[in-house]
């Protein structure tokens, strides 16, 4: 059975164009270290204009204005392999096989009658395997407690996923954030789905620099919104407002979580002091929260 993962990234600023490239090269970096288990990566360009230099990845162009669950439905076709994995660009996996037991729990197996080795029929242990969320007001007892399947790791045979384009994959609050539906009509047509884990542990930024704890360290972990940094690095280069609205009225703690992903991803080269001062967080605070940041979660 082949196997693709397919990935979108998309800029959502019409500037700052080098403040996205860690996201891609610690992306590429991290799954050049799986290429044994998968075939093909798909990158899904929505104007980043990225420049390939992978020998096992594929860029298909797609259109900037359509969302990204739509857009895993337009290229669906054009996908040439067996099963597909979907993953956001913020998804580090940093450990080995967690790609490959994706994939093996829904890739087909061949049944043999045990008189002549006969093949019978072929069979999925799972018919889709994700990482699940629980959002909005739909309920259902088939997925230990949860109700939905996530795009950012959400793995399923081609074939099947083609039967529901017509499906809505999209959000629809408060039913269901995306993917909520597809869930619901996959579940009411008997498909059997496998969870994988999620860890949404955090350490967070404190100014005393006391951190203890440690991630689940499953070997994967989803950032969630991991392109922000790079959206308030350029808007902070273009002296545009939204950067000041965005760090006097988020939750600080996130966004800080967020720029010590970035900085791990290779982002410090722009993370100067001066940003620290902006941002209102002591530098040598802040080095002490970034190392102990990686030790959290076994980078």
């Amino acid at each position: 059975m082949t196997r693709a993962v397919l990935v979108c990234f998309h800029k959502y600023t019409p500037y700052g164009d080098k403040y996205y490239e860690p996201i891609y090269t610690y992306f590429m970096h991290k799954m050049n270290k799986h290429v044994g288990e998968f075939d093909k990566l798909y990158l899904l360009d929505s104007n980043w204009e990225i420049a390939n230099n992978h020998s096992f990845a594929e860029i298909i162009r797609v259109n900037p204005h359509t969302r990204y669950y739509d857009v895993y439905k337009e290229v669906l076709p054009q996908i040439k392999e067996d099963s597909v994995l979907l993953m956001d660009n913020d998804m580090v996996v940093y450990r080995e096989g967690i790609i490959r037991k994706a994939f093996d729990s829904v890739d087909y197996i061949s049944v043999h009658d045990d008189k002549d080795n006969r093949v019978v029929d072929p069979v999925v242990a799972f018919h889709v395997a994700s990482i699940y969320d629980t959002i909005g007001t739909y309920q259902t007892n088939k997925m230990n407690g949860k109700n939905k399947l996530c795009p950012y790791f959400f793995a399923v045979p081609r074939n099947t996923l083609m039967e529901y384009r017509d499906c809505e994959w999209g959000p629809n609050m408060p039913e269901h954030e995306t993917l909520g539906k597809l869930t619901e009509v996959m579940l009411n047509d008997g498909l059997k789905p496998y969870e994988f884990e999620e860890d949404k542990s955090n350490l967070l930024f404190n100014e005393s620099g006391s951190y203890e704890g440690s991630s689940k360290d499953l070997g994967y972990y989803h950032i969630r919104s991991g392109s922000l940094p790079a959206v308030l690095l350029s808007w902070r280069q273009f002296d545009n407002p939204q950067f000041q609205k965005y760090i006097k009225e988020q939750p600080k703690t996130e966004y800080l979580r967020q720029f010590a992903w970035y900085w791990i991803m290779g982002g410090s080269i722009y993370m100067d002091q001066s940003l620290f001062k902006d941002l209102g967080v002591d530098y040598a605070s802040w080095l002490i929260y970034v190392e102990k940041f990686r030790q959290y979660h076994h980078l």
